[in-house]
């Protein structure tokens, strides 16, 4: 390859890179002071922030920025209900690196391919990717919004496989005022996306995707994802308790934990609508 190639790549990634970090520490500072990451969140959310800005501009890094900020206020309500669900997932409220890496990793790698599409100018390439990252946001944004909406209901919640009685916050558990967050989710992360040009019908294909995608995480977290007892007859997604003693497997499989399902939902999504956009042709 000619060395113009790699001069235009470096040029565009060093006109974006002054607004990426001052936007990206101010979002990682903001969430850091209202407890929202740990500080390996921190260091995820820094590194897949930049990318976003660097490989998207401004109109990709808005999906992160209004996907943490609406979810952190869409979690308000139900932030009495936390203490007693942290106490059985494996993972706290404050994200992790793992969570980060869970929920964003497919569209990194597609915000990692932007730039090389924008110097071909290959519009239909763009596009496709573009239409895959809001896909991707819009099914962490539909997964997280269910959660955090669906625990408020006064009627337990079911697994969405077998539509036995689940408990609320359980994995896998279902009710229509989560699924009516896990649409709204979707489709306020894909109404975000017409900001990086993407179009209409794009936006509707990103909601679909993003929808199903929840559904799917739902499925896993019924069937797949491991679910344990604890020594007070409890359920648990913790493997272990504090002491290191291993919990009992009721259900799934051992390394299919809730990180492990939100990379594979999320990864559906970005797949699927890429696909999608790339067989439904230019946006409209």
């Amino acid at each position: 390859m000619s060395a113009e190639p790699w001069s235009a790549f470096a040029g565009l990634l060093l006109g974006r890179l002054p607004w990426a970090l001052i936007a990206t520490a101010l979002l990682a500072l903001a969430a850091w002071l209202r407890g929202s990451v740990s500080s390996s969140g921190v260091a995820g959310g820094v590194v897949v922030g930049l990318v976003f800005w660097l490989g998207g501009d401004w109109a990709v890094w808005s999906l992160l920025a209004v996907f943490f900020v609406s979810s952190s206020l869409i979690g308000l309500p139900a932030k009495r209900l936390r203490p007693q669900l942290e106490s059985k997932h494996q993972r706290g409220s404050r994200r992790t690196w793992q969570q980060v890496a869970a929920n964003t990793a497919p569209m990194v790698i597609a915000s990692l391919a932007l730039p090389w599409a924008q110097l071909s100018v290959n519009p239909m390439a763009v596009n496709t990717l573009l239409v895959a990252i809001c896909a991707g946001f819009a099914a962490a944004a539909s997964d997280t919004w269910a959660g955090e909406i669906g625990v408020l209901s006064r009627r337990s919640p079911k697994l969405l496989w077998g539509l036995e009685k689940a408990e609320a916050g359980q994995s896998g558990g279902v009710s229509w005022l989560g699924t009516g967050g896990a649409l709204a989710g979707a489709l306020g992360l894909s109404a975000t996306g017409l900001f990086t040009g993407i179009g209409a019908r794009a936006m509707l294909v990103a909601t679909c995707w993003g929808f199903f995608s929840s559904l799917l995480d739902s499925l896993l977290g019924a069937t797949l994802q491991a679910l344990y007892k604890s020594s007070d007859g409890q359920w648990t997604e913790k493997p272990e308790d504090l002491q290191g003693n291993p919990h009992p497997l009721v259900r799934g499989w051992r390394w299919m934990n809730n990180d492990v399902v939100n990379l594979v939902s999320v990864s559906v999504a970005v797949l699927g609508a890429g696909v999608s956009a790339s067989l439904l042709g230019p946006p409209l």
